[in-house]
Order: structure tokens, then C-alpha cells, then sequence
């Protein structure tokens, strides 16, 4: 099919060819499907020669008849361009109103385009990449915007779209001259120029040249340029025919934009340098705060490279110190033909001691910053840095400047995203510590609260009921020698006097004196014991919470066991539907231990009240002829293990526990209770008693139903703790 290019008489651009005639197809009113390719044909044609206005008013009125498209490779084209269309209107406008529509509008396109690319990469994940780098552009995003073009023009290239290529070539300079990198867009625009004279496009290419002749001279000019599938071909009055090899321009540069890592993009950089430039021996030095570092260099004779080694500029003997001051300071390039014997630094020590011939040393500038030097030399040929050489590598350092700097961003965001890592897992590590003792506060204050209402509630105990027991008890002996006198004196009556009145009489046989004589004795010696039971059981809570022993005590570890198992007592002792729970002491022979005995007396009534509600849990599963087969017991057994150590063991036949249990059970607020019987602090606790303030151990022994054994270990004596 040929399509021809008609300028009109309103400078409007017209398709008309054998197989396609606008005018015609737009007459067409019953054949929709002719109609949409006319408008869609005029909106490409409009955004080529950046009518976008027209272009995105073809777009609309194409899109009435856009069902006509679906399922063809149209449709895809008509997203693409409507979308870079209304972009370029957004570039261009201020409509807050407008550019909201219209970036509505691109992001259903690009939804489309997406899915599309999904199925089909080779012809639409290009195009929905070059909408992406326009769209980033618009939104000031500028090293997305890079990347995009990069992608779409890499994309486009492989899968054979010359012409699109040539447009993201045109759009990527575009966005680099309003960036003012303008070494960087004749660069790209010049490819753009390129590929619409391959594409054919004789209309495009002859209008980019009339726009933008200044920058495609930069390549093509000085006299006819000649195009060919390889190379173009320059020839000027003063200079014979050279050969440039453009396509070898296009592709290192695309190396070097493609690469992000610094020391990767070193080493491709000084590869590509030393292959075009005819150099023996590169070096590459990059500026850091405000010094210069040599960060690379090869060898062709030795065909070696080496890349990240940040020498210091000052401890290198093998450059042309003079050479790098002057390009330093002037940012202006140095090429010698023969440094030997030409040029203001033929008094150099390096250029004397190693007879330079021919040299080379630009500046790397990216916005007027001075990232680096180049520095190259040839030892066997006089005028080995030709002017080719030197313009393809002035080309070339336009791109590696923009990769250096992206790559020194790259490596400054890894850097940044390390250290923010890091300080943010310090943070964590920290943040869990400050719960952990957060939690642990909390438990202690708990403990301290439920200690001090303990010891009120004793203290309370001690005073209402202890001092009118110990009076009721001391005076019980009188009471006694009282009644004893009381008995003799009515004995002595009877002996005298047995002849008694016959009221007397009747109120004796009435009150049975001779009962009385005898009983009143056991009453009053039962009253005795029963008084001085609750002179025990004051001393034994007194003894279990040791308020009046603060500080560290040699105590009988076997009292406060028992002790605390007397405050059980009610819980061990046979119910209606609850079987005792039998208690197994194999007591050891224990010295006295230093420790605080009130507060060790508290781990015992946590181990031994879980002991008990394992024990419960599990008779409510087990029938009758099973407890009495295996009975109900919790072990209690306390030995000396060295001159050091005491153990107390405490052991029951319960449910156990599954090994994520037993790890957690120590934890502050952690339990396996239902919510309201149980606060998840007595093990954590006792953790605590024992490690903390008696400088020992508590461990778990325990599995699904074998039961639970706590094992403690503390020292005899605090002081020889350290």
C-alpha cells in the first residue's frame, strides 16, 4: 500500500494513496470500521507533526466508532497514541480541569495497554512504556521518565517497530533538552532523525531537521551525510572521507544507559572507551567531596581492568599530574598528538619518564558538575585520538555522565536504604527490649501490688484476729483451775452435806453433775488446741508472705512449702465430685537458705496451684475407675546438689504441655486459661523471683499428657553471688 503525505490548503497534512483516501473513507457513513482508521490515521498523523490539539479531537471522534476495533491490532495503536497525545497537551496547558481529564483518560488507556502487553510483550509492552516515561515527565518525575525511555526504545528496537523507536528517541531528546542536556538530546534526536530516514518517513525526517538543525548537525553536518545500514559517512573540504560508526555509537550508549550499578557500569565504561578511542591505557577518576579518586583502569597490552579501587589521586605515580590540574581547573580538553614534544606540559615528570606520544584528557560534566576525568594514552603511535575518535567519544561521555550520576544516586539510595534498614532493625531490637521490660515493670508491679494487699489483709488478720485469740488462750488456764475449784468445792459440799433440799435435789439430776465433771475438762482442753490451731495458722501466713523479712533471710525452705501447702489445704482435700489430691514429700536434708523467704513462698503457690488445675482439668476427662488406678499426686522433692546449689522439684500427673507451650509459659501475660482464670503473671513471676533476685534457674520439664515438673535451683547463700 502507498500512502502519500498531501499538505492542503489550510497547511493541513491529508493521506491519500491507492489503498487509503482519507477523504473518502471519512464519507463512508455505514462502514464504521473505515471511519475509526481514517480518525485514527489523522490523530497518528497530527501527533507525528505535534498537532496534538487536532490530534486528540481525531482521537475523540474516533472513539464513537472505536467497538469497530475490538479485537484487532488498531486498538492498541489508538490507546498509544490518544494517550501521548493528551501527555503533550498536558506539557502544554495549565487547566487544572484539563489535566486532570486527561490524565483520567491515560490511566484507563494504560490499564488497557498493560493487559495487552501482559498477553502480547512483543507489540504493546513498548508502547505502554513510552506512555510511562511521558506520564513520569509530566509529573517531574525524572529518573523514572529515563528508565522508561530507555525501556520503550530497547523494546520497540527488538521487536522491530523502527518507527516507534524512532519516536521514543524523539520524545526521550525532547525531554532531555527541557532538562538542558542538550549533548544528551542531539544525541537522541539525531537517533530519532536516523530511524524515520530508515523508517522512510521522508516528511518526518525533513521536518525534524528544519526544527531541530542545530542538533542534528552535530552528527550530520559539515557537508552530505550519507546513510547506510552500518555507519555514516562524513566528508568536508579539509578532511578526507572517515568512517563513523554510528550504529556502534547507538549501541554503547544504550550499554551504558541500560547498566545502574556503579562498578558494573566502571567496568562496561572503560571497555567501550578503550575499544573506540585507540588507547593503550585508560584510567577513570571521579570526583568525591571536592578530591579526586582514580575508581578505574585497563590496559590493553595486559588486557587487564580494574574497577573500585578508590586511590587517592595524590598517591598515584603512573598520570600526568599537571594534565589532570589543568582539566580540573578549566574543564577544557587536553589531546596531544606527541606530549613528548609538543603541547605546555612537556615538563611533566610522567610525560618525560614514560615519552608519551599521544594523550588524551577530558573532563566528565553533567549540568556544569564536574564528575570525573578520563585520561588516555598511546605509547606507540603519534595522533592516535583522531577527531572521529574524539567526537564519538564526546557522545558517549554525554551518556556516561547522565549514567555515572544515576549510578552514584543508585548507590547513595542502596547506601541510604542500608542505613535506614539497619537503624530501623536497631529501632525493632530496641522496641521489643523497651515491651519486654515494659511488660516485665508491669507484671512487678502487679506482684508488688498483690504482695501489699497480701500483707494488709495479714497485717489485718494479725491484729483482729491473733490478740483476742492469745487472750481467749492465756485465759482459758484460769477458766480451767477456776472449774477444777469450782468442782472440788461441789465435791466437798456433797461429802458434808449429802442430805440436799429437794430442789437442790432436782436441778442437780436436771444439769447431770457427774457429766459435767467429767467433760468439762476435754471442752476446755479442746478449746486450748483450738485456740492455739489459730495461733498457727496466723504464724504460717505470716510465714508464707514474710512481710516483716524484707531483706534477704536464712530460712527452712521445708516450712514455706509447708506453709504454702497448708493455704492449699481446701484445694487437696476431697469434694462431692472432686478426688483428693494426694501430696508425695521426699524431703532432703537441707541446711538453712538465704533468700527472700516470702516471696520464693510465692513461687511455690504458683507452681503448686497450676499443678492442682492440671490435676482438676484432667479428672474432669477421666472417669471414676481411672482416677482410682492412677491416682492424683503431685511430688514435691528438695535435695542438695553441690556446696552451692539447693533443688526443689515440684511434679504432677496432669494434662503436661505441648513444647510451644512450655517455651512461652514464662512470658509476661501468656496463658492457656480461659479469659477471667488466669492473668498469664504467676510463671512469669516466679521467672523473675528466682532469676532475677536469688540468682538461679527454673526450667519446665513437659509433654502431652506426662505431666509438668518445675525444677528450681538457687544458691544457698546470696553473698557469694557476684
Amino acid at each position: 500500500m502507498v500512502i502519500e503525505l498531501v499538505e492542503g490548503q489550510n497547511n493541513e497534512f491529508y493521506l491519500e494513496g491507492e489503498s487509503f483516501n482519507e477523504s473518502v473513507m471519512q464519507r463512508m457513513a455505514g462502514n464504521i470500521t473505515a471511519i475509526f482508521y481514517a480518525y485514527l490515521a489523522k490523530s497518528i498523523l497530527s501527533y507525528f507533526f505535534k498537532d496534538y490539539g487536532q490530534s486528540v479531537k481525531n482521537a475523540q471522534l474516533a472513539q464513537q466508532y472505536e467497538v469497530a476495533a475490538s479485537g484487532t491490532a488498531y486498538l492498541p495503536q489508538y490507546k498509544f497514541y490518544y494517550s501521548l497525545a493528551l501527555l503533550a497537551l498536558c506539557l502544554n496547558t495549565t487547566s487544572q480541569t484539563d489535566i486532570k481529564t486527561a490524565m483520567e483518560k491515560v490511566e484507563d488507556n494504560q490499564k488497557q495497554l498493560k493487559e495487552w502487553a501482559t498477553h502480547a510483550p512483543v507489540n504493546n509492552q513498548h508502547k505502554y512504556e513510552l506512555v510511562e516515561a511521558e506520564k513520569a515527565r509530566f509529573l517531574g518525575q525524572a529518573l523514572v521518565a529515563m528508565e522508561y525511555y530507555d525501556r520503550a526504545i530497547q523494546g520497540a528496537h527488538n521487536s522491530g517497530y523502527i518507527h516507534e523507536e524512532a519516536l521514543a528517541y524523539e520524545c526521550a531528546a525532547e525531554f532531555y533538552l527541557s532538562l538542558r542536556r542538550n549533548e544528551f538530546g542531539s544525541l537522541y534526536m539525531t537517533k530519532a532523525h536516523y530511524g524515520y530516514r530508515r523508517w522512510g518517513a521522508g516528511a518526518k525526517f525533513k521536518d525534524l531537521e528544519l526544527k531541530y538543525p542545530e542538533l542534528i548537525a552535530k552528527i550530520s553536518t559539515h557537508s552530505q551525510v550519507e546513510f547506510t545500514s552500518n555507519t555514516i559517512t562524513t566528508s568536508t573540504a579539509n578532511e578526507k572521507s572517515s568512517g563513523l560508526d554510528f550504529i556502534t555509537v547507538i549501541k554503547a550508549s544504550q550499554a551504558l544507559s541500560e547498566v545502574i550499578l556503579l562498578e558494573n557500569l566502571l567496568e562496561k565504561l572503560m571497555e567501550i572507551v578503550i575499544e573506540n578511542a585507540g588507547a593503550q591505557t585508560g584510567i577513570l577518576l571521579l570526583e568525591k567531596g571536592g578530591r579526586l579518586f582514580i575508581e578505574a583502569q585497563g590496559s590493553v597490552e595486559q588486557d587487564d581492568l580494574t574497577v573500585g579501587q578508590s586511590i587517592p589521586l595524590e598517591n598515584n605515580q603512573n598520570l600526568p599530574i599537571s594534565v589532570i590540574n589543568y582539566v580540573t581547573r578549566t574543564q577544557t580538553d587536553v589531546v596531544l598528538s606527541d606530549a613528548t614534544n609538543e603541547g605546555s606540559f612537556t615538563r611533566d615528570p610522567h610525560i618525560i619518564d614514560h615519552q608519551i606520544k599521544s594523550l588524551m584528557c577530558t573532563s566528565i560534566v553533567n549540568q556544569g558538575k564536574l564528575i570525573g576525568l578520563l585520561y588516555l594514552e598511546n605509547n606507540l603511535t603519534v595522533g592516535a585520538f583522531t577527531s572521529d575518535r574524539i567526537r564519538i567519544l564526546k557522545i558517549l561521555f554525554s551518556q556516561a555522565a547522565i549514567s555515572l550520576e544515576n549510578a552514584r544516586l543508585y548507590a547513595n539510595l542502596e547506601d541510604k536504604i542500608q542505613e535506614r534498614t539497619r537503624e530501623l532493625n536497631e529501632n525493632n531490637v530496641r522496641l521489643k527490649q523497651t515491651l519486654h521490660e515494659l511488660k516485665i515493670t508491669q507484671s512487678q508491679l502487679i506482684q508488688t501490688e498483690k504482695m501489699s494487699s497480701l500483707g494488709q489483709m495479714i497485717a489485718g488478720i494479725a491484729h483482729e484476729i491473733n490478740n483476742p485469740v492469745s487472750f481467749i488462750h492465756g485465759n482459758l488456764n484460769y477458766i480451767e483451775n477456776y472449774t477444777q475449784d469450782l468442782l472440788n468445792l461441789i465435791k466437798i459440799y456433797q461429802n458434808f452435806y449429802p442430805d440436799v433440799a429437794p430442789e437442790i435435789e432436782e436441778f442437780l439430776e436436771n444439769i447431770d453433775v457427774d457429766f459435767i465433771k467429767e467433760d468439762m475438762p476435754k471442752t476446755l482442753s479442746s478449746m486450748k488446741i483450738g485456740t492455739q490451731r489459730i495461733e498457727e495458722i496466723v504464724l504460717t501466713l505470716r510465714n508464707f508472705s514474710r512481710l516483716d523479712e524484707a531483706d534477704v533471710k536464712t530460712v527452712n525452705i521445708h516450712e514455706g512449702i509447708e506453709s504454702t501447702l497448708l493455704i492449699l489445704q481446701s484445694r487437696l482435700q476431697v469434694k462431692p465430685g472432686k478426688p483428693t489430691i494426694e501430696i508425695i514429700k521426699s524431703y532432703g536434708n537441707l541446711p538453712k537458705v538465704e533468700c527472700y523467704a516470702g516471696q520464693l513462698n510465692q513461687v511455690f503457690m504458683n507452681i503448686l496451684n497450676n499443678a492442682i488445675d492440671a490435676l482438676e482439668k484432667l479428672n474432669k476427662e477421666r472417669k471414676a475407675e481411672e482416677i482410682k488406678s492412677n491416682f492424683s499426686a503431685i511430688a514435691i522433692r528438695t535435695q542438695v546438689v553441690n556446696a552451692d546449689l539447693v533443688v526443689i522439684s515440684i511434679k504432677d500427673n496432669g494434662v503436661g504441655m505441648s513444647d510451644s507451650v512450655r517455651q512461652k509459659i514464662f512470658d509476661p501475660f501468656f496463658t492457656t486459661k480461659p479469659v477471667g482464670q488466669g492473668t498469664g503473671l504467676g510463671l512469669s513471676i516466679s521467672y523473675q523471683i528466682v532469676v532475677d533476685k536469688h540468682h538461679g534457674t527454673i526450667e519446665c520439664i513437659s509433654a502431652p499428657g506426662q505431666g509438668a515438673e518445675f525444677i528450681i535451683q538457687i544458691p544457698f547463700s546470696q553473698k557469694r553471688v557476684i
